[in-house]
């Protein structure tokens, strides 16, 4: 997606970022702009806030149908392969912003990258999910339900809900925090996800959580070869959650794999689906891995 950029110089060969144009609200930033590597966002870039930019240089004039990128008129960021740190508030009140796609380079986040940007509800990382990250750092920002995507899996960190409580008569005040997604994000070891550590989140979220919320957690650990959530599968009802999955069709063959979805649940999800080309995906699903019964066609609808 072509962008027009104010920027600054950080030496003789990387720059930072502090404004963007466009004439769309998904964002695309390059590896490099007139030459020179991008490897900074700066302060509130794409708030609504206004940027210094005086001493900023811009990258072409900026044509007749761009506009700036800021607050509401931001809704999905790429991020370069090149980027080492995010300035603090750089997306400060994008209320719209639904997903950032972060390099695994990435080294800093600034102070409140994120404040209120309440629909950001999925990251990317162009890495495996066994890599080290920045994701604690990025998380400890975020109270709201997250699903963070890497290249082999996803895992979802459910909201909390934190503030401060008075706790003696000299002022003093205590933490006081609700929700597991709190304890989840505390679940990482030198960098990486500790995934047993997350795994033993699971009996408490369980206590605490809707259906919906818990089932998201079971199946992308699931997703990855986690047989811990086997049992939570099985004895559940899975029909009312897959069809919210784009990955709904590979997420049931592994489910009937490890005998986590039979033939009448197969059956539910078959009539519930209004889709035509979907609904003949999962037919010819069925017909597949229950090969034993009877097989499907279109005058049995």
């Amino acid at each position: 997606m072509e962008i027009c950029v104010y920027y600054e110089k950080i030496n003789e060969e990387s720059i930072r970022i502090n404004r963007v144009y466009s004439s769309n609200p998904i964002i695309e930033i390059p590896e490099s702009i007139d030459g020179y590597v991008v490897s900074e966002i700066g302060d509130y870039c794409f708030s609504k806030k206004e940027v210094d930019l005086s001493n900023s240089i811009l990258s072409y004039e900026i044509p007749s149908s761009y506009h700036e990128c800021s607050g509401a008129d931001v809704e999905s960021v790429m991020l370069c392969k090149t980027l080492k740190k995010i300035g603090d508030y750089a997306f400060y009140n994008c209320r719209k912003l639904k997903e950032v796609r972060l390099p695994y380079t990435l080294l800093h986040v600034g102070s409140d990258v994120f404040m209120n940007c309440l629909r950001l509800n999925r990251i990317y990382f162009d890495c495996s999910i066994f890599s080290t990250t920045i994701l604690k750092q990025i998380l400890t920002q975020i109270t709201w339900d997250i699903e963070v995507c890497f290249l082999d899996g996803a895992i979802f960190y459910p909201e909390y809900n934190g503030g401060y409580d008075e706790v003696g008569p000299a002022h003093i005040f205590a933490l006081n925090i609700e929700g597991e997604g709190f304890r989840m994000r505390q679940c990482f070891k030198e960098g990486k996800i500790d995934f047993d550590d997350y795994d033993a989140c699971f009996e408490k979220l369980c206590a605490e959580e809707n259906d919906a919320c818990i089932f998201h957690v079971a199946i992308l650990r699931f997703m990855l070869n986690s047989k811990k959530y086997n049992d939570y599968l099985r004895a559940h009802d899975l029909t009312s959650y897959l069809p919210l999955y784009k990955d709904m069709c590979m997420m049931i063959e592994k489910l009937i794999e490890e005998k986590c979805l039979d033939t009448i649940q197969m059956d539910t999800l078959i009539s519930i689906e209004t889709d035509l080309e979907m609904r003949t995906l999962l037919m010819e699903l069925k017909n597949k891995m229950f090969k034993s019964s009877s097989t499907y066609s279109f005058e049995d609808f």
